[in-house]
């Protein structure tokens, strides 16, 4: 192609000979530097994972040791408790039998009132602190939403409000408790449309997780949103958003969904309403 050969000094050879071990030292330098990088690359990413692991557990961690303590509580204490509100309880419900004035009928009422909200802080507590053992099933979650969709319908707090259900077209198998996932999804409801006023709506959606293996049940309410700095301590006990809440309804819903090996989540914003969700595995 036109290149005639040349000669090249003794000189010469020895510079382009230094330039070329040169480079390939070079070159050599800077794939150890790149195998460095993507080592220290891999290492970060290694400690951000372990880092995640150690704070999960050390949640559950703490999670247990407020269990161990409720339950420690409600071991020594909670029958005492019980035993005397029992008495009480069936003394006022005696005293329906009077006739009563106006104001000492309010009086009894207001009594009986709080016997059965006493009673219902200790069932609830009882319930946290027992440890919970499932009793495995075949679950089609589209199947079993529509038929709760009644029930939960006629609940007390349901009155003048709307629930519509939506769901997959086909089948959702998970395999769970049925009475426990009962007791979530009627929690869930229930908190609903407590936050709403007269005729508005609740909805509950059953649809493919973000995670394809997962399904999740989401319930939204367009109430007032729950103030941020309450958000995140919802599910802990006895942290409640409403006036007369127990605080264990949410931490028993959790419970039962971990135990699933699933996940609860809670949104709250003014364009959103509030919206609390919670996946469950795929029947494997």
């Amino acid at each position: 192609f036109g290149v005639e050969p040349r000669e090249f000094s003794t000189e010469a050879l020895q510079i382009a000979e230094l330039f070329a071990e040169r480079a390939a030292i070079a070159i050599d330098n800077y794939n150890l530097y790149q195998q460095q990088q993507d080592f220290n690359q891999a290492l970060e990413i290694e400690v951000a994972k372990r880092t995640a692991e150690l704070k999960a557990a050390q949640a559950q961690l703490i999670a247990k040791e407020k269990l161990a303590a409720i339950g420690q509580f409600a071991s020594t204490i909670v029958h005492e408790i019980r035993n005397p509100t029992t008495t009480i309880l069936m003394g006022l419900t005696s005293l329906q039998q009077l006739e009563l004035d106006g104001r000492n009928q309010m009086r009894l009422n207001l009594a009986l009132e709080e016997a059965d909200r006493l009673q219902e802080l200790l069932q609830e507590i009882l319930l946290y602190a027992k440890p919970q053992i499932i009793q495995a099933e075949t679950i089609d979650l589209k199947q079993f939403l529509e038929d709760l969709a009644f029930a939960l319908q006629e609940m007390p707090q349901a009155s003048q409000r709307k629930l519509e259900i939506s769901s997959c077209s086909k089948p959702c198998f998970v395999t769970g408790d049925r009475n426990k996932l009962k007791q979530v999804v009627i929690n869930l409801i229930k908190n609903a449309f407590e936050a709403i006023e007269p005729g508005e709506t609740v909805t509950c959606k059953l649809s493919l997780a973000s995670n394809p293996n997962f399904y999740v049940v989401s319930v939204c309410n367009g109430g007032q949103p729950i103030p941020p700095e309450i958000l995140p301590k919802l599910t802990e006990p006895f942290v409640s958003a409403k006036a007369g809440g127990t605080g264990l309804g949410l931490a028993i819903a959790q419970q039962i969904v971990n135990n699933h090996k699933g996940s609860l989540s809670i949104e709250s914003s003014e364009e959103l309403g509030t919206k609390i969700s919670f996946t469950l595995p795929k029947k494997g």
